[in-house]
């Protein structure tokens, strides 16, 4: 357990000593100031509704689709492919860890990252309603809270798709171009085929959205959710058994 701790804490700061983590994290929170700044200058002019109380779901719908899977894909392609490519790994795995815990440590600093984005951009948003004079009650703010939770679970499913599909690759430039085709097909295929939006954890990223209807049965809730948490189990374990078995 200390090992693994160890471990974690290692991976935790070489994704902070990166530049472009340090540069998603400040642009994660400035991108909601300045939208906020703007429908606040416009609503004279266009009679837009400013900054409501929907704004933090409004402003995750755009994170989870388009910002979050750039921010997985960069940095899944510097935790695995880059660091084959650049020997790194290989100095990680002549430490006293096994591969499973290096596999695990990597997948766990990911998913904070991920957290990580999430609770900038709820803490912004919610102190731009507060500047805006918008002010939520309590079933607002619970329900933003588990729209930002059922978020984290549905960006966990799809990071697991893309750490699997990164063991294929020996460079981070590679994986980023393929992974961004990959996940480009997979939003477009629903409008194609649409059987295949049931089955791919990419047509899940505004599955937060589900949880604030009150349409929605909890039987089909409760069923995309054992969806998307077998799909984390199922891709993350297909992608450790290709880590266990890549030459470094």
């Amino acid at each position: 357990m200390h090992r693994w701790r160890a471990g974690y804490l290692n991976e935790l700061y070489l994704l902070f000593y990166r530049k472009k983590v340090v540069m998603f994290a400040v642009f994660s929170a400035i991108l909601p100031i300045l939208l906020a700044i703007s429908l606040s200058a416009l609503q004279p002019l266009l009679g837009l509704i400013a900054v409501s109380q929907s704004f933090p779901i409004e402003m995750l719908t755009i994170y989870t689709s388009i910002w979050i899977p750039l921010f997985m894909l960069t940095i899944t392609g510097d935790l695995f492919p880059n660091e084959v490519s650049a020997r790194t790994l290989k100095l990680a795995l002549l430490r006293p860890n096994s591969r499973f815990q290096v596999f695990g440590t990597k997948i766990a600093a990911l998913g904070t990252g991920i957290g990580g984005i999430l609770i900038i951009l709820g803490l912004v948003t919610f102190i731009c309603n507060l500047f805006t004079g918008t002010t939520a009650g309590i079933t607002d703010s619970f329900g933003m809270v588990k729209a930002y939770v059922a978020a984290f679970v549905s960006m966990l499913a799809l990071s697991a798709l893309f750490v699997f599909v990164s063991q294929f690759f020996k460079s981070a430039s590679s994986f980023m171009v393929f992974a961004l085709v990959l996940y480009a097909a997979a939003k477009v295929a629903p409008f194609l085929l649409s059987s295949v939006a049931a089955f791919s954890p990419a047509s899940y990223t505004d599955w937060h959205m589900l949880w604030l209807s009150q349409t929605v049965p909890m039987a089909k809730l409760l069923t995309t959710s054992l969806f998307l948490i077998s799909s984390c189990m199922l891709f993350w374990a297909l992608g450790y058994y290709k880590f266990d078995r890549k030459e470094v």
